[in-house]
C-alpha cells in the first residue's frame, strides 16, 4: 500500500464553509485515499494565501517530507490551486518532491506527469489561478490609488494616528495619543543639534519604541504634514496630494527637517543615459569568465560610428553589435508559435476558465454572507448602546473598524465580478504576442525591447559561435514552445529541420521539462 501525505489550505480571504472549507476537502481526501488503497500518514491543514510557500504548515510538511522521504509516496490535495497559485513556486516545489521520488498530485484535476500532455494541463492548473490573483492585485492597487489621490488613506494608520472615516465615510485618519511623541520628536531634529538616532533614544522612555528604520520613515513621512504619497503606477508619476486628514506638524517644520536629511545625505552618481544603439546591454554576460557584458561606440577614421558589445571585467571578448543584433532577431523567430498551437492554448484556457465560474460564484456568495454577519454585529452594539451596555468610544471604535471591514468586502466582491470584463482581451494579446515575438521586438521602442528581453528572458544571454544560448526561458513561453516543436516532426518522428530548442530553452534537469 502506498503512503500518502493529505494537504488542506484556504487562503485568509475564503471562510471556512462550503466547498473551501477545511474539513469538506479533508473529508473528501480521506474517501478518495480509502477508495485507492492510499495510506494516510500524516495531514496538514492551514489558513493561508497561496502566493508563495512561505506557509507555517507547509513548512512543517516540507520538513516532515526531507525526514521521512524514504516512506513517502505521494502528496495530496483537493485541486491545484489549494497546492499553489504561483507557477514558478509550484514548479520548483514539483520538481523538488519529484527527486525525492514523491509524487504531487490533485484529486479534483489529476494528471498522470509521465504523459508529455500532461505538461500543457498543469501550466494551466497553476496559471489560471495565478492570472486571477494578480488581476485582483492590480484592480486593489488602482483602487487604492485612486483613493489615495482624493486625499483618502488607504492601509494600515501610521504611527501616530488611527484610522478613522469622516462625515463623507471616506477613510481617513485621527491623531491619537502618541501624535504628540511624533511632534516632539520632528521639533527636537529640527535643531539641527542631535542625530536621527539621538532623537529616537531621547523619547524611547517616553513610548517611542521603534526602530531606527521605522523612525527615519516617521520623519520622511509626508502623512504628519497632512498630506498623502500616492505611489507611481504604470505611466503616471509618485505626487503628493493634499490629505483629508490633518496635519501632527505644520509644512514649515518637516520641510525644515527635510533640508537637514538631505544636508547630511550622500549623492550618488545618476544613472547613465540610455544608448538605443545598444539594447542588449544589461541582458548579456561574457562567454568567457562569465561576468556582465556592456557595450560602447567607436569613430573610425572616415568618421563611422561602430558599436560593438565587450566584456566589463576586461578580457579579450567583443563582438560587433550590427551582427549581435541580426542574430537576434533570427533567434527571437524561432521562440515564435504557430498559430494552431496559439488557438490550442486559447480554447484550453477558456474551458478552464469557466470551470471555475462556480468557484467564483461560491467566493461572492461568502462575500455576501460575512457582509451580512458584520452588519448584525454593528445592528446589535446599536442595540447595546441604546440599552447603556456599551459606552459610546468603544461603539464607535468597533463600528469604524468593522465598517472598513465591509466596505473591504464589498470592494473584493466587485474585483472577484469584474474578473470576465478583460480576462480574453489580455489572453488574446498575449498569444499575439508569443506569435509576432520578433516583428515587435524589431519595430518597438527602446523601452519596449527592455520589458520583452527581460520578460522572456528571466536570466541573462549568451552570446557564443555566431548564436545565443540561454539556461531559462519563460517558464510559460518554454511550455508553449516545447509544444509548438511537436508540429514539426514528420511521420517517422523525426524533426524536419534542426531544432534551436536546446539553445533558447532550459535543458533537461531545468525546468520546466522535468516535470
Amino acid at each position: 500500500m502506498r503512503n500518502a501525505i493529505i494537504y488542506t489550505r484556504v487562503s485568509t480571504n475564503e471562510q471556512a464553509d462550503k466547498g473551501f472549507s477545511l474539513p469538506h476537502q479533508k473529508e473528501v481526501l480521506l474517501r478518495y485515499c480509502y477508495h485507492k488503497e492510499l495510506n494516510v500518514v500524516k495531514h496538514y491543514q492551514e489558513d493561508y494565501s497561496a502566493k508563495t510557500f512561505d506557509r507555517p504548515a507547509f513548512k512543517q510538511l516540507l520538513i516532515f517530507v526531507k525526514a521521512n522521504k524514504r516512506s513517502i509516496d505521494m502528496l495530496l490535495f483537493t485541486r491545484w490551486d489549494r497546492f499553489s497559485r504561483n507557477t514558478e513556486e509550484a514548479y520548483r516545489i514539483i520538481r523538488m518532491m519529484r527527486e525525492m521520488g514523491i509524487e504531487v498530485n490533485s484529486m479534483e484535476q489529476p494528471l498522470d506527469m509521465s504523459q508529455p500532455d500532461s505538461k500543457i494541463m498543469l501550466a494551466i492548473y497553476l496559471t489560471v489561478p495565478e492570472v486571477e490573483n494578480d488581476k485582483i492585485s492590480i484592480r486593489t492597487k488602482e483602487g487604492s490609488r485612486k483613493a489615495r489621490k482624493e486625499g483618502c488613506w488607504t492601509g494600515t494608520a501610521p504611527f501616530g494616528y488611527q484610522n478613522a472615516r469622516n462625515h463623507d465615510e471616506k477613510s481617513t485618519l485621527i491623531p491619537n495619543k502618541k501624535a504628540a511623541l511624533v511632534k516632539e520628536a520632528f521639533e527636537t531634529y529640527s535643531k539641527g543639534v542631535y542625530s536621527i538616532d539621538a532623537v529616537r533614544k531621547m523619547l524611547r522612555p517616553k513610548g517611542l519604541t521603534i526602530s531606527k528604520n521605522q523612525f527615519l520613515n516617521i520623519i520622511r513621512n509626508p502623512v504628519y504634514k497632512g498630506k498623502v504619497f500616492v505611489s507611481e503606477w504604470k505611466k503616471e508619476k509618485e505626487q503628493i496630494v493634499e490629505g483629508l486628514h490633518d496635519g501632527i506638524i505644520d509644512e514649515e517644520l518637516f520641510d525644515t527637517v527635510q533640508y537637514i536629511i538631505k544636508g547630511k545625505a550622500r549623492i550618488t552618481r545618476k544613472p547613465r543615459a540610455k544608448n538605443e544603439n545598444l539594447p542588449l546591454r544589461k541582458h548579456l554576460k561574457c562567454p568567457r569568465c562569465g561576468n556582465n557584458m556592456t557595450g560602447s561606440g567607436s569613430t573610425s577614421r572616415d568618421k563611422t560610428k561602430h558599436y560593438y558589445y565587450h566584456c566589463q571585467k576586461g578580457c579579450k571578448e567583443r563582438v560587433r553589435a550590427n551582427l549581435m543584433h541580426g542574430k537576434l532577431n533570427t533567434f527571437l523567430n524561432d521562440l515564435t508559435i504557430k498559430k494552431e498551437v496559439a488557438d490550442l492554448y486559447r480554447n484550453v484556457l477558456l474551458d478552464v476558465y469557466k470551470s471555475n465560474e462556480g468557484d467564483r460564484k461560491k467566493k461572492i456568495q461568502e462575500v455576501e454572507n460575512e457582509t451580512h454577519k458584520i452588519k448584525q454585529i454593528i445592528t446589535e452594539a446599536e442595540d447595546r448602546l441604546f440599552e447603556g451596555k456599551l459606552d459610546l468610544e468603544t461603539f464607535k471604535v468597533s463600528k469604524d473598524r468593522f465598517e472598513k471591514k465591509v466596505n473591504d468586502l464589498n470592494y473584493e466582491k466587485e474585483e472577484i465580478k469584474s474578473l470576465d470584463s478583460d480576462l480574453m482581451n489580455q489572453l488574446d494579446f498575449s498569444l499575439y504576442l508569443f506569435q509576432n515575438l520578433d516583428k515587435l521586438y524589431e519595430n518597438s521602442s527602446y523601452e519596449i525591447r527592455q520589458e520583452l528581453l527581460g520578460s522572456i528572458f528571466p536570466e541573462k544571454m549568451v552570446f557564443s559561435k555566431n548564436k545565443y544560448r540561454t539556461t531559462h526561458l519563460n517558464n510559460v513561453l518554454a511550455l508553449i514552445i516545447s509544444n509548438n516543436k511537436g508540429f514539426e516532426r514528420n511521420k517517422k518522428g523525426q524533426k524536419t529541420k534542426k531544432s534551436l530548442l536546446p539553445n533558447m530553452a532550459p535543458p533537461q534537469g531545468l525546468e520546466p521539462w522535468t516535470l
